[in-house]
């Protein structure tokens, strides 16, 4: 893939206008096609190739640049790559021509579809800088071609958005019989009877030698591990955050690969437990920087490849995601990947490249909302991406594959609850809505939390049996870790604000004591999660977040510890926090970014340090009202393969008795990979719908009018 121009190029003969070397922006759209040439005294000169300027054998075959590198070995850079011979022995093959017909269908398509240019380059060596550059033509060919066909010429020019309330008014267009805008110096093309895209026009300089020069690169850092690392990417990121394309990673220099998102991908797989490349930490850093200089050369002409290149680099544990996250959000809406390109005429795999991609972009923004506290990024009444059904499955793939797909889509259901969970309770709206409740604020937050809760209950129960924590445990790495974490920390997460909406002047001990023994069996759940973690979920792939995630289950047991009423529950809570950093200690051997988790815990047990005596049980319940004998037990809805499930905090309607949803919470003598110091198991905590009943009962109403309060 090309990359954008940079700020200053270098000299080109004299007879060049400088309009000739205007940067261009290019996407996935399209944009004007061109024939390469070569600037000699303002003409062509026809230059015959030699042996060394002839793309070996391998690169003929697979309609790729070859570049041939200076060492002694004359390999040429793709060949290095993939660690096969690089040959000259057989002839070129005869160019076919269009006929006159194929060249009137290509012009009558040009109208209707989303188009974009097929490209050539010059460029021969990766140490020599050449510069090519290129007139444009009014011809463009239809993106509805063969992935090996579009693949290369798909990523590699810019077409922006057209927005909805700009100077350009899309109905306009169809008016016109010619696509270009004259005061904008471009041309448009429009996807469907909505959206349309601006693709600028006018003489490109395209710096294809930084492209050459960064794959020439990559490769001396590689040493020919290249192939190696492709599989260690597929077996460990890419069947469960599926971002790249399958065809491209079986042959990417075959498909123009992109040099940003080569160097990302070397760099995540060889950073893997699971590689048996050997890099060296510099090496690993080295690969992470040229992603980042080809990333940033690209920020104002951004194109597919830079959007898969950049949710690659936010797992990489050195980077700061909220940055990043900002930048691609922005790139998003420039490519259109926040709109629904079902009917665009374009083919089937760029369609479900697009959707993939934009899902992974909506879940990088709302864990980055959360994991960080800011606002997100992306509105839901911006966002058109339409979800995945049945048919997004693909047919004829083996049973890992079609789990690591599943996973993801279940991941971004997940996240779509945990979008409401953050819109609902921590936009500074709601927040504010609940402090001018006053003493009422906690009614008004349960009453708005439970149609999130039961979207959350919902969502476990239909989740498929192979996603489950000890399902098809034959020994290699389970992805599932991460999902089950993402939703222990959305649970938390609605959790906390109800415990922080507990005021010390709320006289309601009734509805503290409920809410208190929810969240008590919220983090022992999370906590027994983390201590059955097997060696199969710590070296295989943790979603970005996920170490965020892990700490965030230490600081909700801080934050239960602090709000304590009673010194005897404070001390529970201060043990629990013990054996939970024990676990994340011996954990962390086997997956570092655990010691994150370690150092949070550790901050917050810092400030616990000065936490005054409170006062015992005996003496609290002195001073308040002996709290009623509930007859129910939270009882999480289970299956026999996953017992870490979730309590309902606030149950629908009908009454459940215990066990009806599968079992109580885990007891003692539960398999795990790890063993804490003790085993944790629940004790005595009522279910929402217990205490509502009597509640409601004790003020003369009904059930249902204690949400209505």
């Amino acid at each position: 893939m090309a990359v954008a121009a940079v700020s200053q190029p270098p000299l080109l003969p004299a007879t060049v206008p400088m309009s000739a070397i205007a940067p261009s922006n290019r996407s996935s759209i399209s944009g004007p096609a061109s024939k390469p040439k070569t600037p000699t005294a303002g003409k062509d000169v026809k230059i015959p190739r030699g042996r060394r300027e002839r793309p070996c054998d391998a690169c003929r075959r697979r309609k790729s640049k070859c570049v041939t590198n200076d060492g002694p070995s004359k390999t040429c850079t793709a060949c290095g790559v993939h660690g096969q011979d690089c040959t000259y022995l057989e002839d070129p093959q005869p160019r076919k021509r269009k006929t006159d017909s194929e060249n009137k269908d290509v012009e009558a398509k040009r109208r209707s579809t989303i188009s974009e240019p097929r490209r050539e380059s010059t460029v021969k060596d990766p140490p020599a800088i050449k510069t090519e550059v290129t007139e444009p033509t009014t011809t463009s060919t239809s993106l509805s071609r063969s992935p090996a066909e579009s693949s290369s010429s798909r990523s590699q020019h810019h077409g922006t958005h057209i927005g909805y309330t700009t100077e350009l008014e899309p109905i306009l267009f169809d008016l016109s019989q010619d696509s270009r805008i004259v005061s904008q110096g471009a041309s448009y093309q429009k996807s469907d009877d909505r959206n349309a895209f601006l693709i600028p026009d006018g003489e490109v300089y395209q710096c294809r030698h930084v492209d050459m020069n960064k794959l020439y690169h990559i490769e001396q850092i590689v040493h020919g591990q290249g192939p190696m690392l492709m599989q260690v990417f597929d077996l460990t990121f890419n069947r469960t955050f599926p971002v790249v394309q399958d065809h491209v990673l079986q042959d990417p220099f075959g498909s123009d690969f992109d040099p940003g998102l080569l160097a990302a991908i070397f760099a995540l797989a060889a950073s893997s437990s699971n590689s048996k490349v050997q890099l060296s930490p510099e090496d690993i850093d080295r690969l992470e920087a040229i992603a980042f200089q080809v990333f940033d050369l690209a920020l104002f002409k951004p194109t597919l490849a830079t959007i898969q290149t950049g949710v690659l680099l936010i797992q990489r544990p050195s980077v700061d995601s909220k940055a990043l996250n900002t930048q691609l959000v922005g790139m998003a809406y420039e490519l259109g990947l926040h709109l629904d390109c079902t009917s665009w005429s374009i083919s089937t795999e760029e369609r479900m490249l697009r959707k993939r991609l934009g899902w992974a972009l909506y879940m990088q923004d709302k864990w980055c909302s959360l994991i960080h506290g800011r606002p997100s990024s992306i509105s839901r009444d911006h966002w058109a991406v339409p979800a995945f059904d049945e048919d997004d499955h693909i047919a004829g793939v083996d049973e890992e594959v079609q789990r690591g797909r599943e996973l993801f889509i279940q991941m971004t259901r997940l996240t779509a609850i945990l979008s409401t969970v953050l819109d609902t309770f921590y936009t500074l709206k709601s927040m504010q809505e609940v402090d001018d409740a006053g003493t009422n604020g906690t009614r008004l937050i349960l009453e708005r939390a439970k149609p999130v809760q039961i979207k959350l209950k919902e969502w476990f129960t239909r989740l498929p049996r192979n996603l489950k924590m000890d399902e098809n445990m034959t020994g290699k790495p389970s992805s599932t870790g991460h999902l089950h974490l993402a939703y222990f920390a959305t649970e938390i997460t609605l959790h906390r604000c109800i415990i922080r909406s507990l005021s010390s002047n709320n006289n309601d001990s009734y509805l503290s004591h409920v809410c208190r023994s929810a969240a008590k069996t919220r983090l022992i759940s999370a906590m027994d999660f983390v201590n059955r973690l097997r060696p199969e979920h710590l070296t295989s792939f943790w979603y970005f977040p996920s170490k965020v995630n892990f700490a965030l289950i230490g600081t909700f047991g801080s934050l239960l510890l602090a709000t304590a009423p009673c010194q005897e529950e404070a001390d529970f809570y201060r043990t629990r926090l013990s054996e939970y950093r024990w676990t994340l200690t011996v954990s962390s051997k086997s997956a570092l970014f655990l010691q994150f988790a370690v150092e949070s815990l550790d901050s917050s047990s810092s400030l616990l340090q000065h936490l005054p005596q409170k006062p015992s049980t005996s003496e609290l319940s002195a001073q308040q009202p002996q709290i009623p004998q509930l007859t129910s037990r939270l009882s999480p809805p289970q299956d026999e393969s996953m017992t870490d499930a979730p309590p309902t905090l606030l149950a629908p309607f009908s009454s459940f008795q215990d066990g009806a949803m599968g079992g109580l919470m885990p007891s003692e003598g539960t398999a795990s990979g790890l063993i804490s110091p003790s085993t944790s198991t629940s004790s005595g905590e009522a279910s929402y719908e217990a205490y509502a009943g009597a509640f409601a009962q004790s003020r003369g109403m009904s059930f249902s009018g204690l949400w209505n309060m």
